[in-house]
């Protein structure tokens, strides 16, 4: 047993020093009323406390890893399915583009055929070099054309032709024209029903697949642009509308389990991220009114 001694009425009193648990231990003087403070009496053996941490000195969020941040995640898929879509499309616009090459490369070669075998029928017919000449350097202005070979009635022997030199400009020729990618058609010259010669029109694919090309390039390009304006456009909307309130109700949150009930959370939306931070302010409200009863 101890005595203690009001410092207010100087009233003694008897106390086990058992029953003193810590520094902040005070008893009330049974004369004046008074709290008398028991610091002073502890033994030695018994330590002080250290003082409580102050809970609202700093928030403990926890960060998540990049790689695995729902916008990393949400961009990264919608990156390949961006990728694996714009890939079918660029498949099929090829094999699409390269079957209308090949059939206007075949078309263009029959109308130039059967256009020289109408066109050139009564120079031929008379034998106007002159005019059969002219007519065929006119035709070579079409730089698809690699070649042009009038034959005779028996369709062996060259009787006029040109081709393509070295520098793509118009030359006679008197050989045969041979090229595996070429597109040759072949029309007859027919007076009064006879066959009295035959044309043969070589087009080249050089140009048309020079423009596919480019037309495949074209594609890949605004692919690749459209890929980077969906992805920006996506992290925009995501950050603005999901992540940012996501981010500031999880600070909320880590406020109010550090004890700062005093916090407002910020509700910026009527959609769901509103409704959710509505409910952590009623959450909030019902943890103060549920202390406040508590302390009673």
């Amino acid at each position: 047993m101890i005595v203690v001694s009001c410092e207010s009425c100087n009233a003694k009193h008897r106390v086990d020093a058992a029953e003193i648990s810590s520094t902040n231990s005070k008893m009330q003087c049974k004369e004046c009323g008074h709290l008398i403070p028991l610091e002073k009496y502890l033994p030695r053996s018994i330590p002080k406390q250290a003082p409580a941490p102050n809970r609202h000195s700093g928030s403990q969020i926890k960060k998540v890893d990049y790689f695995n941040s729902l916008q990393v995640r949400v961009n990264s898929l919608l990156i390949i399915l961006i990728i694996v879509i714009m890939g079918a499309f660029t498949a099929v616009s090829y094999v699409t583009a390269k079957k209308k090459m090949d059939t206007e490369l075949q078309s263009s070669s029959i109308n130039i055929a059967k256009r020289l075998s109408i066109y050139l029928l009564d120079s031929f017919w008379s034998l106007d070099d002159d005019i059969l000449q002219e007519s065929l350097k006119s035709e070579m202005t079409d730089r698809n054309i690699m070649a042009i070979n009038l034959f005779d009635r028996s369709g062996k022997k060259i009787y006029l032709g040109y081709t393509r030199n070295a520098d793509w400009q118009p030359v006679k020729n008197t050989q045969n024209i041979y090229g595996k990618e070429l597109t040759k058609v072949t029309e007859n010259f027919v007076k009064d029903g006879k066959s009295i010669g035959k044309v043969d029109v070589f087009l080249t694919p050089k140009f048309f697949k020079q423009e596919f090309v480019r037309s495949m390039y074209r594609l890949m390009i605004t692919s690749l642009l459209l890929l980077i304006a969906v992805t920006f456009a996506v992290y925009t909307v995501m950050n603005r509308m999901i992540l940012s309130p996501i981010s500031k109700l999880t600070n909320a949150a880590d406020q109010i389990s550090l004890g700062n009930l005093e916090l407002d959370i910020p509700v910026d939306s009527k959609d769901e991220i509103g409704v959710l931070a509505e409910a952590f302010t009623r959450m909030k409200v019902s943890m103060v009114y549920a202390i406040k009863q508590l302390k009673k």
